[in-house]
């Protein structure tokens, strides 16, 4: 096969992670271990039964930032020079994204006389306050008055090149840079912010050549300067020029779906997402990088403090909001992301499924209603969106409501063919909702279409496997449908207790009792899991192990069909023609 050009940010990952340094952990971990998790209630907090320092940790450990950091500040108020308060009191306002109520924290600590150490962070957001007021005398100032190591060591002489740049001293500036473009680990970043600096001073022949100098790279550190690059040819009359650069750029980055993007935007005589050449931008560019690569490295809290971070310099760039939702996603925080992801603007690309996820954050924090509000809206603003239609489809499908859903359901599926695209998923969830309707013919035909469009998709090989099974068709098709779902998903115990029941219908309990009792593991609470490895068991001859099953079944709430015939089997035992 003929190799390609891949980007990827290795000097990035090198310069910035390892500069960074280990996440702070004792505000990134939880505050305590053992119950109190479970013991936190909104009510309870209300009634005065915590005090506010003893809420404020409960609430940090659920990850409640915003009622954490009310706590942790109605503590200070009681205690104004506590400085473990204050500094708890930090890092929730940065984890809610409170951060005018953050920095200025920040200046407290930082400015009390008598502390002798301040976390990095606290020093950063002091010097950000005043540089994102323009106050570039204040920002040198504090910056020789604060000592910081790792990412904000290094991010020091960038803050101060912004700072004399931002006054029209490019040479103040060049000096405030000259020990990163001596690190050879450094002077990669030094080199981009160099360019815009130039660049932001219309100083557009040297910021022509450093842009040149970067696209030349054999390994860039990001495509960022490669937009600002062409941004800046578009501004200054050479609009051709900058879609060509672009383009080349693209086929030589396999149609990087950023410079794409971005290049779209340019083309069609639009400024690119994020502006590099300003101080602002820049900075926050850098912060937003960082937590790129700390979100792609398992560090998701410590990627969400930097995209806050960047969030404050630059409160205008969606995929920012869209980052932070993934990640509070990750760390299962519903709440928090459907905030992030409602905070996309309505007039960005991502706007449309972000939307859709904010509605998915606030149907898995439960508040369907809300959800389904949304969605219904949703779908009167933007009647041709799939995404909205399949959506609304779910929450009635889960509603038991299958008539409705269906109607969306083949809504969406007729928008998709009218538009030349095929969704699997659609068909998938519409061929549930008549399979549960008692509409076999329908839901098999669903089914094929959906494996059709993706073959090896486990949910599709594993339901169309189970309902063949069920029913006692091509039941050897039906066993290598379903043990294909079950590589592609070893530890899935909803799978691998199809394929323990296709062993069991064809006889081979022994092999269905081993993957029953994985499954079981697996998923213990499940009734049906529960109710095939009774079954199973009995089959064997292990009839005490098969009743303790079946009791185990009926203990799991299963529907009023099911639980009569638990009954039965727990009375009678499993008849030999059963």
């Amino acid at each position: 096969m003929k190799p390609f050009l891949k980007f990827t940010p290795i000097a990035l990952s090198c310069a910035l992670v390892a500069c960074a340094g280990p996440a702070p952990q004792s505000e990134f971990a939880p505050v305590t271990t053992g119950g109190l998790y479970s013991e936190f209630s909104q009510e309870a907090a209300a009634e005065g039964r915590y005090t506010p320092f003893v809420a404020g940790a409960l609430a940090q450990q659920s990850l409640s930032f915003s009622d954490s950091a009310a706590y942790y500040l109605r503590a200070l108020e009681v205690d104004p020079s506590n400085r473990l308060i204050a500094n708890r009191a930090f890092f929730q306002l940065l984890y809610a994204g409170r951060m005018e109520e953050a920095a200025k924290i920040a200046v407290t600590i930082s400015e009390d006389k008598e502390a002798v150490f301040n976390d990095d962070l606290v020093s950063i957001l002091y010097v950000l306050e005043a540089f994102n007021r323009q106050d570039w005398e204040a920002v040198r100032a504090r910056l020789s008055r604060v000592e910081m190591t790792g990412f904000g060591g290094m991010l020091s002489p960038l803050l101060a090149g912004w700072s004399y740049a931002a006054q029209n001293d490019i040479e103040g500036a060049e000096t405030a840079l000259a020990d990163m473009v001596a690190d050879i680990r450094l002077k990669p970043i030094a080199d981009e912010h160099r360019a815009y600096m130039l660049d932001h001073l219309s100083q557009f022949e040297q910021a022509e050549e450093q842009y040149r100098l970067i696209a030349d790279a054999a390994q860039p550190l990001s495509l960022q300067p490669f937009v600002a690059y062409a941004d800046m040819l578009a501004r200054t009359g050479k609009r051709a020029e900058a879609r060509e650069f672009l383009g080349e750029q693209a086929v030589r980055f396999s149609n990087n779906n950023f410079l794409l993007r971005e290049g779209q935007l340019i083309a069609a005589g639009l400024r690119p997402t994020q502006q590099s050449a300003n101080p602002q931008g820049a900075v926050g560019g850098t912060f937003y990088r960082l937590a790129s690569e700390f979100s792609r490295s398992s560090s998701p809290r410590a990627a969400v403090i930097y995209l806050r971070i960047a969030s404050y310099l630059t409160p205008q760039i969606a995929d920012i909001y869209f980052m932070l939702g993934n990640l509070m996603d990750d760390l299962e925080n519903p709440a928090e992301a459907a905030k992030a992801y409602g905070a996309v603007p309505s007039t960005s690309g991502l706007s449309v499924i972000a939307e859709e996820r904010r509605i998915n954050a606030l149907r898995r924090g439960g508040d369907v209603a809300a959800a389904e509000a949304a969605l219904r809206t949703a779908i009167r603003d933007n009647p041709r969106q799939s995404l909205y239609l399949v959506a609304l489809g779910d929450i009635l499908r889960e509603r038991r409501e299958f008539g409705e859903a269906i109607l969306y359901y083949s809504q969406a599926i007729d928008l998709n063919k009218s538009s030349g695209r095929q969704d699997w998923f659609a068909f998938f969830a519409r061929g549930v909702s008549h399979e549960q309707s008692k509409d076999w013919p329908k839901a098999e035909s669903d089914f094929l279409q959906a494996l059709t469009l993706s073959p090896d998709e486990p949910s599709v090989l594993n339901y169309l496997g189970y309902s063949w099974i069920d029913r006692g068709m091509r039941v050897d098709e039906a066993k290598g449908l379903i043990e294909k779902a079950v590589e592609q998903r070893p530890e899935d115990g909803f799978i691998i207790d199809s394929l323990g029941w296709v062993n069991y219908l064809t006889g081979d309990y022994a092999e269905a009792v081993r993957l029953l009792e994985k499954a079981v593991r697996i998923e213990p609470d499940d009734v049906t899991i529960n109710h095939h490895l009774g079954d199973a068991y009995w089959r064997v001859g292990r009839f005490i192990e098969a009743r303790f099953q079946w009791q185990h079944a009926i203990d799991s709430k299963p529907d009023a069909e099911e639980l009569a015939e638990l009954r039965v089997k727990m009375d009678m035992g499993l008849r030999e023609d059963s």
